[in-house]
């Protein structure tokens, strides 16, 4: 059995088991697919995070899904 602790994914925000041998190393979520690095700071263990930071990911997210939305219809073509 190995050693795992919890932190949670910076953009999707769900909470990950994560291997201890993966510390310091880019893992990637399994709910959203966001790679981060895995690190076991005070957040992660409390598993509470400011609201500000909260926020911050949201709007991130959120910018993302517009820009992406808008090369998507950019790139359709019209008959």
């Amino acid at each position: 059995m190995s050693i795992k602790f919890t932190q949670s994914c910076p953009t999707c925000g769900r909470r990950i088991d994560i291997r201890a041998s993966l510390l310091g190393c880019t893992v990637a979520c399994q709910h959203c697919g966001a790679e981060f690095t895995a690190n076991a700071n005070e957040q992660s263990r409390i598993g509470r995070e400011p609201t500000e930071d909260l926020l911050d990911r949201v709007e991130k997210a959120l910018r993302r899904a517009e820009e992406a939305s808008m090369v998507g219809a950019n790139s359709e073509v019209t008959p």
